[in-house]
């Protein structure tokens, strides 16, 4: 279930609240893990329709744009020795926007009133994941910030760019899709309502083809605006209705359809093992590295599977066989793990992990795209035919029946 709540952060309670979203089983479940995460809720109530349309639209919302210029000009800075208070006072003045600017101000004010970094980056909303968030805490444990900042605007970067990839590629059939609808509704508002009025004028009965045709585009003319409101709707408030046990379902399915499954295991498993390579360049243990692998992981699946592959993990068992064997990892970035491991490189072993599970999500993506383009096409262009030959029908019908 999704909850709105407010909260102060435990180190610096004279700051100003903090606001957001979060899914949790219970409000007690929240309550405790806004605590582990260094805050104090103050108010927690179920999510309301209101409340993820002001949030959606709220022109204040940190974008990723902001979070990726915030910490790759910060790494920037400490990379150039210079102090984390003084880094962002320079970058509050060089801000592209005034919601990146914002976010500075209250980081720095933060950092004054004795927070950590962590803490003081946790209380802006928006500003780094929870993962990126555990990995400034390991880092500051370490005395190794400015490496753990790098890493996580690598981290932030790499997500951008297989962001950018996917979008690109799905862009040419998305107009594809646009263009049937649009044209299907074009054809069935204003093509065939001509056709019915002048069949009609004839008089006779008309062909169960064509009645057919009639009747399916008088659906469509009113059907098409109502549905393409629907799933804009509910794709922006998702978090309302997918709650966790739908979220199972659907994710336990997705994992073992025919297609979409190799994707999104593939995309996943690139996901946590460059989560848990990560964390353990910037100074975590191998179960710190793997929690926050599960935090980020976007499939609940998933994140059971590692979740079982940490347990065995803490109980003595090797890192490699347990992602393997729970089915956290792909077989073939398994066993690359595996190889690292018995070489003593096991961030290696993760890297070239990661690369493999793009390189096959990639193949993947380009193998569906290819399916999808001309199964575009010749739905439209079998829709558009079958149109044609039930009013052609239609005509010869009524000639015959006027002769």
């Amino acid at each position: 279930m999704r909850f709105a709540y407010t909260a102060i952060p435990i180190s610096n309670a004279g700051s100003s609240a903090v606001e957001g979203m979060r899914d949790a089983m219970d409000e007690r479940s929240l309550r405790d893990e806004l605590r582990r995460d260094g805050m104090i809720a103050i108010r927690v109530r179920p999510v309301r329709i209101g409340d993820a349309i002001r949030e959606a639209l709220s022109p204040d919302r940190i974008r990723r744009g902001d979070s990726a210029w915030f910490f790759s000009t910060l790494s920037t800075l400490l990379a150039a020795k210079v102090s984390a208070e003084s880094a962002l006072g320079t970058m509050q003045e060089l801000a592209p926007s005034a919601r990146a600017g914002g976010a500075c101000r209250d980081v720095r004010e933060s950092l004054r009133g004795g927070s950590t970094l962590a803490d003081a980056v946790a209380g802006v909303k928006g500003l780094a994941s929870a993962a990126h968030v555990a990995l400034l805490k390991s880092g500051q444990a370490s005395g190794r910030l400015d490496h753990v900042v790098a890493l996580v605007d690598r981290s932030i970067a790499a997500g951008q760019k297989l962001r950018r990839t996917v979008v690109s590629r799905l862009i040419y059939p998305a107009i594809l899709m646009l263009a049937a609808v649009m044209a299907l509704w074009f054809i069935s508002t204003w093509v065939i309502p001509k056709f019915r009025e002048t069949l009609q004028a004839l008089g006779g009965e008309m062909p169960a083809v064509t009645e057919f045709t009639m009747g399916a585009a008088g659906v469509i003319m009113w059907a098409a605006p109502v549905l393409i409101v629907v799933a804009v709707a509910a794709y922006g408030l998702r978090g309302m209705w997918l709650t966790g046990r739908l979220r199972e379902r659907v994710s336990r399915r997705a994992l073992g359809m025919p297609v979409v499954g190799p994707l999104v295991w593939n995309s996943q498993g690139a996901l946590v093992s460059d989560m848990i390579a990560t964390m353990l360049e910037g100074g975590a243990d191998v179960l710190s590295g793997m929690e926050q692998a599960q935090e980020v992981a976007t499939s609940p699946e998933i994140a059971a599977r590692l979740s079982a592959a940490r347990k065995r993990v803490r109980e003595g068992d090797d890192v490699g066989a347990a992602l393997k064997e729970e089915g956290v990892l792909p077989p073939m970035a398994a066993a690359v793990v595996q190889v690292g491991i018995r070489g003593g490189e096991l961030v290696s072993g993760l890297r070239r992990a990661t690369g493999i599970c793009l390189e096959r999500q990639d193949r993947v993506t380009q193998r569906l795209l290819t399916l999808m383009e001309p199964a575009v096409i010749v739905f439209l262009a079998g829709t558009v035919g079958w149109i044609v030959y039930s009013l052609v029908v239609g005509m010869m019908a009524m000639n015959d029946f006027s002769g």
